[in-house]
C-alpha cells in the first residue's frame, strides 16, 4: 500500500521526542504492511479514517482502499484524562 504523510503530521513528529518517536515511526511504516493492526479503531461517521495508538500518542490515518494508500494525517499526544 501507498503510505504518505500530512505535512501537519510531518510537523506534529518532530516536536516528539526520540524514544517514542522510533515506535510511532515503525508503527507508520507497518501501516503500510497491515493498515489495520491490532489495536486500530476506525472513527465512527468518518468514512476510511482510523487511528492507532502508540504509547501516549495516537496516530490519525485515512485508507483509500480505491487507490491502495495510506494517508497519515497526523501524530496526536492524547490527553491525560484518557490515559489508563
Amino acid at each position: 500500500m501507498k503510505l504518505s504523510l500530512t505535512y501537519s503530521a510531518y510537523r506534529e513528529m518532530e516536536q516528539i521526542g526520540s524514544t517514542p518517536l522510533r515506535e510511532i515511526s515503525a508503527a507508520i511504516v507497518g501501516l503500510a504492511e497491515d493498515p489495520l493492526p491490532t489495536g486500530s479503531t476506525e472513527v465512527e461517521g468518518q468514512g476510511g479514517c482510523h487511528f492507532l495508538t502508540i504509547d501516549r500518542y495516537c496516530i490519525l490515518y485515512h485508507i483509500d482502499q480505491r487507490d491502495e494508500a495510506l494517508t497519515v494525517l497526523g501524530v496526536v499526544e492524547r490527553p491525560l484524562h484518557t490515559l489508563h
